[in-house]
């Protein structure tokens, strides 16, 4: 499938806030523009924000720093990742960031492939059935 470019200004972009510690999650590139090889997220994370402890099936992740410190916790190895930190989690992986700095975070987020990027609106309509949500 071929695709179009794409170019997202700081202006063009909506954060849906989530139930993973009130973190917000916007869009840059969905499979619908990627033809469904990756979804890209940015991502602002408050103090205390982050996930809880998750394993994704089907899709790889990866993370990168841009401002601030988040504290990963990948198959039990504590990781202080600080602006520029790049960590890559294989698919089955049991993973979690949290940011435990007192200061916001900001961070890009990959997946590949495609396909998750309903979860996060669906966990922000749903919170109380986060765990369950993204046990699917």
């Amino acid at each position: 499938m071929t695709v179009p470019p794409l170019i997202v200004h700081a202006g063009e972009r909506e954060g849906v806030q989530t139930a993973a510690g009130g973190d917000i999650y916007a869009d840059l590139a969905t499979g619908e523009h990627t033809g469904g090889t990756y979804y890209l997220v940015h991502a602002i994370v408050p103090a205390g924000g982050g996930p809880p402890a998750h394993i994704h099936t089907r899709e790889e992740e990866a993370f990168f720093v841009v401002r601030g410190e988040v504290t990963f916790y990948v198959e039990g190895e504590h990781v202080a990742a600080t602006e520029g930190t790049f960590l890559n989690v294989p698919r089955g992986t049991k993973h979690q960031f949290k940011n435990e700095s007192g200061a916001e975070a900001e961070m890009i987020f990959w997946f590949a492939p495609a396909g998750i990027e309903g979860m996060f609106a669906e966990m922000a309509a749903h919170p109380e059935n986060m765990v369950e949500i993204g046990a699917r």
